[in-house]
């Protein structure tokens, strides 16, 4: 195997041990605080410490852990900063997309979100990852009815940075996002801008509102 091969099968262990331990680290599995090391990740998922430290050290960068002496890591606590940050985006954003969306959406986006809406109604309330992975896909399949390719993008970013907080939060927020999304969609469907753009915000801050009190509740999982 030529050094090229090698490097491209490196990279892939790499990206496959970040996305495992960012899947812990987003579903609340590795809460803030918890340890890690490149050693015993090593052996849990066998492969050799090579991948596990680059994985680690894009977590690092991302911001989900920091380094500890030892090769260990911790969790890193939620920044509040950025999370208010990331929602104040998400609403700005949000608007706007619920707006173009309400001007440019074809019958087929539609069926799209009815379809999307339907089946996250129908998911038992405590299958808390399966309800808030269809919440999110209602999101951005009102993104995507804007055809503004550079909105769907950012916004995509912002979700899945805002994971390990709104994960959380929506066992309790089950029946008022059901609600709601009906609400944004007929607005949607009746090609009124004004009422989709509207409807959104209310929705975004609701959502505000629900993480600042898991925040107050929860503040040793913050900094």
């Amino acid at each position: 195997m030529g050094t090229l091969e090698v490097l491209a099968e490196t990279t892939s262990k790499a990206e496959n041990v970040y996305n495992a331990l960012l899947e812990k680290i987003v579903d609340g599995d590795y809460p803030p605080g918890y340890s890690l090391s490149i050693r015993e990740i090593s052996q849990q998922i066998e492969v050799s410490r090579t991948p596990v430290k680059e994985a680690f050290s894009r977590l690092v960068y991302d911001g989900y852990v920091e380094p500890l002496p030892n090769r260990s890591f911790i969790v890193a606590r939620i920044s509040t900063t950025e999370v208010l940050e990331l929602l104040e985006v998400r609403e700005a954003l949000e608007r706007s997309a619920a707006f173009y969306a309400a001007q440019r959406r074809t019958d087929t986006d539609i069926a799209e979100l009815q379809r999307i809406s339907e089946y996250h109604r129908n998911i038992p309330a405590d299958e808390i990852a399966e309800v808030a992975l269809w919440d999110k896909k209602f999101h951005l399949a009102i993104a995507r009815a804007t055809y503004n390719q550079q909105m769907c993008g950012i916004l995509e970013k912002v979700f899945e940075k805002l994971t390990r907080i709104t994960l959380p939060i929506t066992r309790d927020r089950v029946a008022d996002s059901v609600r709601q999304h009906k609400a944004i969609l007929d607005a949607i469907r009746a090609h009124n801008a004004d009422e989709a753009r509207r409807l959104m915000s209310d929705h975004d801050r609701d959502v505000l509102a629900s993480v600042k009190a898991y925040q107050y509740q929860n503040i040793h999982l913050f900094k």
